[in-house]
């Protein structure tokens, strides 16, 4: 057996009649196309909602009634001392403890009916720095 191309006929091209080699262009790019994540849906909330249950502890009514007791006594001292010591003059330590006294009695008079514990507590708080700084200030 010879050759398999011997019977073929034999044409010759040159390099010059072939065609250009198409151009390499990199495959056309898509646009990209973000969208935002569907917004959930509000929950549909009834015309007149029931309020809330409160949460905190129950007392029986003596007991609140000695609560409220405590609160108002701690809370009247400190009111008394913080109009005593602001007619004398403070160090910047005292102005400090003063300050400190007027956000416990402040907090204790905005935790009163969400939680009486906690006012009763932040009142003391507030007493006992008072009656302290009263003791400091000549």
């Amino acid at each position: 057996m010879g050759d398999p191309t011997a019977n073929l006929p034999q044409e010759t091209i040159s390099v010059a009649e072939l065609p250009p080699p198409p151009a390499h262009r990199p495959p056309p790019r898509r646009p990209v196309v973000t969208t935002a994540p569907p917004k959930p849906a509000a929950p549909a909330q009834p015309e007149t909602a029931p309020p809330a249950p409160r949460l905190g502890q129950l007392f029986t009514p003596d007991q609140e009634r000695e609560y409220n007791r405590t609160l108002d006594e701690s809370l009247e001292r400190v009111k008394r001392a913080l109009a005593v010591v602001s007619a004398k003059p403070l160090s910047p330590e005292q102005s400090e403890i003063a300050n400190k006294i007027r956000t416990f009695q402040k907090q204790a008079e905005q935790a009163r009916e969400q939680d009486l514990l906690t006012a009763v507590t932040l009142a003391k708080r507030a007493d006992v720095l008072a009656r302290d700084l009263l003791e400091r200030v000549p």
